[in-house]
């Protein structure tokens, strides 16, 4: 990463902060009271030696541990005040760029979320986005620790000023490995993120195919992957957290080398009498408290870094532009007849042609069905008309107009899917049928009974309000269907695809469902794409496809009779 490229993530990363700075300057003013403290306690123990334990002057001797107790009272107080002060602004910061960067993930393409993995987006969405904070202690750090150095460093000029230059010579050389481990740690930062993405990704797939893991004896295996992505983190973390632990102790080295210099030529002083003993001892004390900035200057890379590369990593989501581009002006209305239509279009997902001159056509109130051998491109098509993908060639029109030239809100608005695999929600019955639409409850439960879905819903335990669990594994496979079909129901969408929506159900569950598509297909345009003859066979078209083009088209009839593909398909079926 150049450093061009740091300053700018860190003047981004700035601007998040910009709104909380009466809050900073707070924090800034708390800072510099702070920063006073070492130097007036140095003087407090000078003052100690010399005028109370050697000058026995008793009024000082009942000043001086009253005035230590208020200052480190101070102190503390000053700490916890400003600590949850930054808190709040770090977080603050933290939960809006968390939210950005989620809203900025609900929009990115379909490709790029097939491409990457659930785990890897939740790393960055918690642990990337939680490094920004370190940010605001990066802020506070930066202004609290140089203060303080230079507070004491006045005092120990104030002091002795030949004493001071002795000690600070060795100063500058602290720069050293504060640079040096500083690129390192923002490296070793990058890769640990990265490196805990995979491990997340490959957790949370194991865990999303459990049931594929069990039944094909997979534990081990994945458990292999899991060893060798946690092994790598864990190797990352140990690579990462020694280039922040490391400069800390060099610069202490450093800085005892100027406190041996001081002993060395104040001892010669205080032997000469030029010196007096307690000078000496404040002087050292100071020394002593000089540490603490010093090491605080390597808090600041280490903090810094870190943020920064946690900022990066969530910029590179932000900042990524959506290969489906919502630049359309046109507004559908959900209540308008849509006829969809495709002319020659053809589609590459990077890896070789899926489909290719593809022309067909929805209207309202016809049935169009699909069917083909798996990977002919059905579903590819399905996915065109809601454009969650653009084609590569060719154009797909609703109503005369290019599907590009809507808004995608009103476009999908416009289409209404009930898939092979129904998605519930961690959320109440209710909840998922209304889910992206705005319903009484009265609405609710007529798209439930459109979808047979009512009876059983009205035996669940709290009924509608009843919580199922994630993806509602506690229903049966037709009772999810159900609920996504009254969900479709619900949208009343003028165009409907149904992509495999009844190839998973037994022969029961099977019909209800049948019955209630039946019903939503009503005066839409629909798309089906089926391979169960029960449900295509009643199409107005049927489109034959086969190696990624249409190969044959018409009613069920007229296809049997030509004894073709379909004829084939379907004698298959029967055997």
């Amino acid at each position: 990463m150049t450093a061009v490229r740091q300053d700018t993530t860190v003047k981004r990363l700035m601007r998040y902060f910009r709104p909380y700075w009466p809050l900073l300057a707070l924090a800034v003013f708390m800072i510099s009271i702070q920063a006073m403290i070492p130097g007036v306690l140095v003087f407090l123990i000078e003052g100690l030696l010399d005028d109370v334990l050697i000058q026995r002057d008793p009024v000082k001797l009942a000043i001086l541990p009253v005035t230590i107790v208020v200052l480190y009272v101070l102190n503390g107080a000053i700490t916890f005040g400003r600590g949850m002060l930054t808190r709040h602004i770090a977080w603050e910061v933290v939960t809006l760029v968390r939210r950005e960067l989620f809203e900025s993930m609900l929009h990115q393409d379909a490709a790029w979320h097939q491409s990457t993995p659930t785990g890897s987006l939740l790393a960055r969405m918690t642990h990337d986005v939680s490094n920004i904070q370190h940010g605001v202690s990066g802020i506070v750090t930066a202004l609290q620790k140089p203060l303080t150095l230079v507070v004491l460093i006045v005092c120990a000029f104030v002091m002795n000023a030949k004493l001071a230059a002795v000690g600070l010579v060795v100063l500058p050389f602290v720069a050293i490995p504060i640079h040096r481990f500083g690129h390192r740690l923002r490296e070793r930062t990058q890769q640990t993120q990265d490196s805990l993405a995979q491990l997340t990704g490959s957790s949370s797939e194991t865990l999303a195919g459990i049931g594929v893991v069990k039944v094909f004896g997979g534990e081990s295996s994945r458990l292999g992957v899991f060893d060798r992505d946690n092994e790598d983190y864990r190797r990352r973390k140990m690579d990462a957290f020694a280039a922040r632990l490391l400069p800390g102790p060099i610069v202490e080295v450093i800085a005892a080398i100027g406190v041996a210099a001081v002993v060395w030529f104040g001892g010669q002083q205080v032997f000469a009498g030029t010196v007096q003993p307690g000078e000496l001892i404040a002087f050292m004390v100071a020394m002593g408290f000089l540490n603490d900035p010093l090491k605080g200057l390597t808090s600041i890379v280490s903090l810094t870094q870190r943020a920064v590369a946690g900022a990066q990593s969530v910029f590179a989501v932000l900042d990524r532009p959506s290969s489906v581009a919502d630049t359309g002006r046109r507004e559908l209305t959900g209540s308008e007849a849509v006829v969809v239509t495709f002319e020659g279009v053809g589609f590459d997902y990077g890896d070789g042609v899926v489909i290719e001159d593809v022309s067909l056509e929805l209207q309202p109130g016809r049935v169009v069905a699909l069917v083909g051998a798996s990977g002919s491109g059905k579903s590819t098509i399905a996915k065109l008309v809601a454009r969650l993908y653009d084609v590569t060639t060719g154009r797909v029109l609703v109503n005369g107009t290019d599907v590009r030239e809507y808004t995608l809100a009103s476009l999908r608005g416009s289409v209404a899917v009930v898939s092979q695999e129904p998605f519930l929600f961690d959320d109440t019955v209710a909840a998922n049928i209304a889910f992206g639409v705005e319903a009484t409850h009265d609405q609710i439960v007529l798209a439930a009974q459109s979808a047979n879905a009512h009876e059983f819903i009205s035996a669940l335990p709290n009924g509608y309000q009843t919580r199922i669990d994630e993806q509602g594994m506690r229903l049966s496979g037709g009772q999810r269907q159900r609920i996504c079909i009254a969900r479709a129901v619900l949208a009343d969408s003028p165009v409907l695809i149904l992509d495999e929506a009844t190839s998973a159900l037994d022969a029961h569950s099977e019909q209800l469902v049948h019955e209630a598509l039946q019903r939503l297909m009503l005066g839409r345009s629909v798309l089906c794409i089926a391979h169960r003859l029960s449900t295509i066979r009643g199409a107005d078209e049927i489109l034959v496809m086969d190696s990624a083009t249409i190969v044959e088209r018409g009613d069920h009839g007229s296809l049997m009779d030509a004894g073709g593909a379909y004829a084939h398909l379907v004698s298959r079926q029967r055997a």
